[in-house]
């Protein structure tokens, strides 16, 4: 084993963009230019361990043995991956022209640990000083292995204009912004949801309509709007299961509160059964 040269890299760190709290999506992450600065900034708590690769079979018994001594370590260490064929510039920025090879990073600063392969004996001496390293910087913060973040969602303008008319309280703008959009993008999910409860807040800011069909939806909101979506839907199932004449209103009104409700909801499910019953 060989030691090599490090540059300093905690000026790359983005203090806004690290793991969320302590977890990561694997003991050894695929490598980027995104992931490395969301590691650096990982550092300043967890001491993380960089392993250089190639396509050589050094590099995969290497990757395999860090793999297995990560996963055993109790979340004491993040590791990262960097493919020196795929991001060699990522692989100069810490100086290293040959994999495999392993550097600890604390703080944004690497520290090279070896060059070349390792024994499980090499391997877990090198990081028992690095650990000693750590405990002196305080840098001593477990990780666990959960699912990412997800990725916020960008609305896009008609959404935004469709939400902004909410916000300003214009429900029968937002009503029409959002049935153009369905009928611009009829696979629009979000908009259906959206238009459903916009309609709801609709109704529900106007005074009860008369008439004993109008009577039967405004008992089928009120119970939604109580938190009660399986009385809800027991109401208009139950109409609709002796109605004569306003089955086709019942039953879309049923479908529209499926959407709001949530097609994998257990309410939904069983009235979805019920429903199908009753129309085959």
């Amino acid at each position: 084993m060989s030691n090599f040269g490090a540059m300093d890299l905690s000026g790359l760190a983005n203090k806004d963009s690290g793991p969320q709290g302590t977890t990561v999506t694997s003991w050894l992450a695929k490598g980027d230019e995104e992931t490395l600065r969301r590691y650096l900034t990982l550092s300043e708590s967890t001491p993380v361990l960089m392993l250089i690769t190639d396509q050589s079979e050094a590099s995969a018994r290497l990757r395999q043995l860090v793999n297995e001594v990560l996963a055993a370590s109790e979340g004491r260490f993040a590791g990262i991956e960097i493919d020196i064929t795929s991001s060699p510039q990522l692989a100069q920025a810490v100086a290293v022209e040959r994999a495999p090879a392993m550097l600890a990073i604390l703080a944004g600063q690497p520290a090279p640990l070896f060059q070349g392969e390792a024994t499980k004996e090499q391997l877990m001496n090198v990081l028992g000083q690095v650990l000693t390293l750590a405990a002196e910087k305080n840098i001593t913060k477990t990780v666990s292995i959960g699912e990412a973040a997800p990725t916020e969602k960008k609305l896009s303008p008609e959404h935004l204009a469709a939400l902004a008319a909410i916000e300003a309280n214009d429900l029968e703008l937002a009503k029409s912004l959002y049935e153009k959009l369905i009928t611009e993008y009829p696979n629009d999910a979000e908009a259906k949801a959206s238009l459903t409860q916009v309609k709801l807040m609709l109704r529900m800011s106007s005074e009860p309509e008369p008439g004993e069909q109008a009577a039967l939806f405004r008992k089928a909101d009120e119970l939604l709007i109580s938190r009660n979506a399986a009385g809800s839907l027991a109401t208009l199932l139950d109409a609709f299961e002796v109605a004569t004449e306003a089955r086709d209103e019942i039953r879309d009104r049923l479908l529209e509160l499926f959407i709001l409700i949530g097609d994998s909801e257990p309410e939904v499910l069983a009235a979805r059964r019920r429903l199908a019953t009753m129309l085959f």
